[in-house]
């Protein structure tokens, strides 16, 4: 039995593409150090509502592409918050290996490392306390702290997971997609400039006879 629950582990490793340094202990993360709790949740959901925000530019048209690139990892860009944040996860891959297919990979990091920091409170008292400005001195106060702490952590950490759920299932299908996406959105401007192309030697073609005839137009005009 034993050996069966360590193959499946092993199995669930290599099937998300990592290491089993993926599965390591969670603990608090230099990205929200020294914040307050407010803070902490304040950065985290206004920094995944940012990269999610920056991904939805590049479906609606207004990031532009690099059509002229020779791979699909260089013709669509990353985002720039999206490399910062790469920057600060280990598990995420650092520019310029970072390309625009990490980017699921990103978020789940993203969440995890939250997630790991909020359950670090559940181990230090003293540090969910100083997060929230709090200071213990008497027992009753530690146990009230205790309860309070349990309920607020569980909390958060379901209401971020549901959101991650929710933004991952919109984002699935549009990710897969996204080179396709690209491809024709460079087609279509590849369109467009032959059109222009196109209509400036048709403006050019109706002005020679004009030219020609004109006694003073040499050949070298």
């Amino acid at each position: 039995m034993a050996a069966g629950m360590f193959l499946i582990f092993i199995t669930r490793g290599f099937l998300i593409g990592g290491s089993l340094e993926r599965f390591r202990t969670c603990s608090a993360s230099p990205i929200f150090k020294d914040l307050s709790f407010h803070d902490v949740t304040a950065r985290y959901h206004f920094t995944m509502q940012e990269l999610t925000e920056e991904r939805m530019r590049l479906y609606e048209g207004s990031t532009p592409l690099q059509c002229d690139a020779e791979s699909m990892d260089d013709v669509i860009p990353t985002g720039a918050l999206a490399r910062e944040v790469a920057r600060s996860l280990p598990d995420v891959p650092d520019w310029p290996a970072f390309s625009y297919r990490n980017f699921e990979l990103l978020l789940h990091e993203f969440w995890r490392t939250y997630d790991c920091h909020l359950s670090s409170y559940n181990l230090d008292a003293n540090a969910y306390a100083k997060a929230q400005g709090i200071h213990l001195s008497e027992e009753a106060i530690v146990s009230n702290i205790t309860r309070e702490r349990e309920f607020v952590l569980e909390r958060e950490r379901a209401r971020a997971r549901a959101t991650f759920d929710r933004l991952m299932n919109v984002l699935r299908a549009s990710e897969k997609n996204l080179p396709v996406h690209a491809a024709l959105r460079c087609l279509q401007r590849g369109a467009a400039d032959v059109r222009n192309a196109l209509s400036l030697v048709s403006d050019a073609a109706q002005c020679l006879p004009a030219r020609l005839g004109q006694p003073e137009t040499s050949l070298r005009q």
